[in-house]
C-alpha cells in the first residue's frame, strides 16, 4: 500500500499539469465548437451549425477544402521527397563521403536559422522586382525565364518545398545519421568481412536497424505537416498566396478566427470548429499512418 501511495505521488504533478494544459484545453475547444462567439459578449449556441458551414457553405467550403488539399500534398512531399532526401545524405555522411564534414555543416547550418529569416531570405532571391534570381537571369540574357516566383500559382507551392527541405533537412539527417552511428561497428566488419557489398549492407543491416528512426522522423514530420503555419504566412501572407497556392488550414484558422473574414469580426467557436474538423483529420492520418510503420517496425 505504501508503495502504490508514492506512485501516486510520483506521477500525480505530471498528471495534473498534463490534464490542465493539454486535456481540459481539448474539451474546451470541443465545447466551444457548438457555440457562435467572438471572444466578447454572450456565448450563442448554434448546434453543429459551425460544422455545417465548414463543410458546405459556398464561400468558405473551397477555401477549406483548397488549404487541406495544400496540407495533403505537403505531407506527400514529406513522405516521398524530403524524408527520403534526409536519409539519403545521412547514409552519405555515414560512408564518410569526400568533404563530408564541409557537406555536414551546409546541411545542418539552415536548421538553426530562424523560419523568419530563411523567409526574408527567400523573399530577396526571388522578389520579381528586386530579387537575385530576375536580377541574376537578365546579367545572362535569360530575361524570358524571369517570374513572379511566390506570385506565380504555379512556382509558390514547389519553391516553398525546396526552402522546407533546404531549411528543415537538417533535422531528419541529424537523427538517421545518429541511429547509424549507434549500430555496432563489430556488425559492419563482420560484413566486410563475409565480402558483403555496399549494397548488401545498405539494405541488410542499415535499413532493418533505422527504420525505428524512420518512424520517429515521419511521425514527427506528419504532426509539422498538418500543422504548418510560419513559413506561408510569411511568404504568401494571412490570404494564402495567389489562388490559394500557399493557403494552409492553419492560415484559414487565423484568418477566418482572429480576421474576421467570416462575418466581420472574430468568430472564437467558428475557429475550435476548424480545429475540431483538423483534429479528426490529423487523427485519421496518423492512426492509419501509425499501422502502417508497425509493419516495419524492427525488435532490437
Amino acid at each position: 500500500m505504501n508503495k502504490r501511495h508514492k506512485q501516486v505521488k510520483f506521477i500525480l504533478p505530471g498528471f495534473i499539469f498534463y490534464t490542465c494544459f493539454i486535456i481540459l484545453p481539448i474539451i474546451y475547444v470541443f465545447y466551444l465548437s457548438f457555440f457562435q462567439w467572438s471572444g466578447l459578449g454572450e456565448m450563442k449556441f448554434n448546434g453543429i451549425q459551425n460544422f455545417v458551414t465548414i463543410f458546405t457553405d459556398e464561400r468558405f467550403s473551397p477555401v477549406f477544402f483548397n488549404a487541406l488539399w495544400n496540407n495533403i500534398k505537403y505531407l506527400l512531399c514529406v513522405w516521398l521527397i524530403i524524408t527520403p532526401f534526409q536519409y539519403l545524405m545521412a547514409y552519405l555522411f555515414f560512408i564518410k563521403i569526400p568533404a563530408y564534414k564541409y557537406l555536414k555543416f551546409m546541411i545542418f547550418m539552415p536548421y538553426v536559422i530562424s523560419t523568419t529569416i530563411i523567409s526574408f531570405f527567400a523573399t530577396l532571391i526571388f522578389n520579381p522586382n528586386i530579387g537575385f534570381l530576375n536580377k541574376f537571369l537578365e546579367a545572362v540574357g535569360l530575361e524570358h525565364l524571369q517570374g513572379a516566383w511566390f506570385g506565380d500559382p504555379n512556382w509558390a507551392f514547389k519553391l516553398m518545398i525546396l526552402l522546407i527541405l533546404w531549411q528543415g533537412a537538417g533535422s531528419g539527417v541529424m537523427i538517421f545519421y545518429s541511429n547509424f552511428m549507434d549500430i555496432s561497428k563489430d556488425v559492419m566488419e563482420a560484413s566486410r568481412i563475409d565480402g558483403c557489398t555496399e549494397w548488401q549492407r545498405f539494405t541488410r543491416i542499415l535499413v532493418p536497424l533505422s527504420l525505428p528512426s524512420c518512424a520517429s522522423v515521419i511521425t514527427m514530420s506528419t504532426i509539422w505537416a498538418l500543422a504548418l503555419f510560419d513559413l506561408p504566412f510569411i511568404l504568401g501572407g494571412a490570404k494564402g498566396g495567389v489562388s490559394g497556392s500557399l493557403d494552409f488550414v492553419n492560415l484559414v484558422f487565423y484568418r477566418y478566427t482572429f480576421g474576421s473574414a467570416l462575418n466581420g469580426k472574430s468568430e472564437i467557436g467558428f475557429g475550435a470548429s476548424i480545429c475540431v474538423v483538423m483534429f479528426a483529420v490529423m487523427l485519421i492520418i496518423t492512426t492509419i499512418q501509425n499501422k502502417v510503420l508497425k509493419k516495419f517496425e524492427y525488435d532490437n
